[in-house]
């Protein structure tokens, strides 16, 4: 990867050195879908002052692979919304670092909206009253229900094929379910700035039922935190073809030794009907190091994600569905780092720690989403 950097990199630096005017749209596309007011980057690289201001941190985090945030191991899949920036963009950007940022005519560039990833909503709800995460926890959880009437259900089923969490404080949600009834529907991780399904695919509202909204809070200091969470929903354009919902891959008896570095966790699931995979959504804690998951039989993990990381994690939505037959079996692996050598072990004192969503101890779950016809 470096070689082939240089050899991009070199004629680059004997030509003329690219502009802002060139970098801009590569920002926009690779960067500011989190680098921006309001998204979970912490900082603004909308404008050329705020990326070149940034531009030796910019450089650093390039070089070691750390930005955009993707550990994903290549595989036979295929995912629309990767981060892994293509050789020639790393190329540009670094050009442009290195020939100390040259400004130029700011572009056109395709209007984001301010507030919603995903554009205007058609539903927006938001949680009843702003929650508190008090100084002494680090992971609460909040439930709440949006009633039929407001969803638009008292009388009728209804679709939406996208939605979007807003969170008041982008650093303390971590994750969120949507569930009807105690059945899990949808999932959002804090990386993720929306949620679609493709064309025809639609997850479903059921007539006369609340959605129960679950928000997962992670807090990293002992001071007490605020947050107010809004949702939107998208309706479709479209009749839906296929109905989507959450399938879950679980070990809940997980034992992880203390002082283990390299402690292997596994399990296996079978296909329960035909179905179409469209998101891989991976939960797992600050013990987790290496995750794998792959169709029973092949070699190839069709998600391998190394290092794991508690504070980026995000769905994995695929370019194309996935054909998964009845009966197929699942194998999911991780590895866990339980030893001070892991800069991110809650514990000082090192113990035995089992399944518990607490923060100190550790999870085991794949949230996949998938769709059936209707």
């Amino acid at each position: 990867m470096r070689f082939a950097l240089l050899v991009l990199l070199s004629p680059l630096c004997a030509a003329q050195a690219p502009t802002w005017t060139e970098i801009a749209p590569l920002f926009d596309r690779w960067c500011n879908g989190c680098h921006r007011t309001g998204q979970v980057g912490p900082f603004d690289f909308t404008t050329y002052e705020g990326a070149s201001t940034y531009a030796p941190e910019i450089a650093r985090e390039i070089n070691a692979a750390k930005m955009p945030p993707w550990g994903v191991k290549p595989g036979p899949l295929h995912f629309s919304n990767s981060r892994q920036l293509p050789d020639e963009v790393t190329a540009k950007l670094l050009a442009w670092i290195n020939a100390n940022t040259p400004n130029g005519t700011a572009p056109t560039l395709p209007k984001r909206n301010p507030q919603w990833n995903l554009g205007p909503p058609d539903l927006i709800f938001t949680q009843p009253k702003e929650h508190t995460v008090p100084a002494e926890k680090t992971v609460d959880i909040l439930s709440f229900d949006i009633p039929s009437a407001e969803l638009g259900t008292t009388d009728k089923d209804r679709d939406f094929d996208a939605f979007e969490f807003r969170p008041s404080n982008r650093e303390l949600l971590h994750h969120a379910v949507l569930k009807i009834g105690r059945q899990p529907l949808a999932a959002w991780a804090l990386c993720d700035n929306g949620i679609r399904l493709p064309a025809g695919v639609a997850w479903r509202l059921p007539k006369g039922q609340p959605l129960t909204v679950e928000l997962h809070y992670f807090k990293r200091n002992l001071r007490p935190a605020r947050d107010l969470t809004r949702l939107a929903l998208y309706v479709p354009k479209q009749q839906p073809k296929r109905w989507a919902s959450l399938l879950e891959i679980v070990k809940t008896d997980i034992k992880i030794p203390a002082g283990e570095n390299l402690h292997l966790e596994k399990t296996s699931f079978r296909i329960p009907e035909n179905l179409q995979l469209h998101a891989i959504l991976p939960v797992f804690q600050l013990l987790a190091d290496d995750i794998r998951l792959r169709i029973g039989g092949q070699h190839d993990y069709f998600l391998w994600l190394a290092p794991f990381e508690h504070h980026l994690m995000s769905s994995y939505l695929l370019a194309a569905p996935l054909p998964l037959k009845k009966g197929t079996p699942l194998e999911a692996e991780a590895l866990y780092d339980n030893s001070l050598q892991n800069p991110f072990n809650p514990h000082k004192q090192l113990r035995e720690v089992h399944f518990e969503e607490n923060g100190f101890d550790e999870t085991f779950r794949f949230w996949l989403t998938v769709s059936r016809p209707r």
